[in-house]
């Protein structure tokens, strides 16, 4: 495991310097702090129909996202790269290979601003 770790992380030195730290940064799990559609809040709405929403990010570029909807589970499994430089990150999707593309607005070890649909969606994250 911890050659692994290396290895990832003698890869991830040859990419930007952004991108390193960003992709480094957003390993872990994450749940939703807040969440805006075109500039109006809708966190409630949001945490009232995606309950327990998780978002994790693994070194090997896997993530994992879960949450209960209409009282189903629901996960959603794939790989994940930063794109752009380090600015975006893409989702791809393991069952049937759609992507969801995200712009990083901020990121750091605690917590993360994204968005998503050209801007239209904005997510606060915290790090848990």
């Amino acid at each position: 495991m911890k050659i692994l770790i290396l290895l990832m992380l003698v890869v991830l030195s040859f990419s930007s310097c952004k991108k390193t730290s960003e992709a480094l940064t957003l390993l872990g799990k994450w749940e939703v702090d807040s969440y805006s559609e075109n500039g109006i809040d809708k966190t409630t709405i949001y945490k009232a129909s995606y309950t327990n929403y998780l978002l994790m990010f693994d070194a090997s570029n896997n993530y994992i996202e879960t949450y209960t909807l209409a009282g189903a589970n629901i996960t959603n499994a794939g790989s994940w790269k930063m794109t752009n430089g380090g600015d975006d990150f893409e989702l791809t999707n393991q069952v049937d290979g759609t992507k969801r593309f995200f712009h990083v607005i901020e990121i750091n070890p605690a917590s993360a601003s994204i968005s998503e649909d050209s801007g239209t969606k904005e997510y606060h994250l915290l790090k848990k």
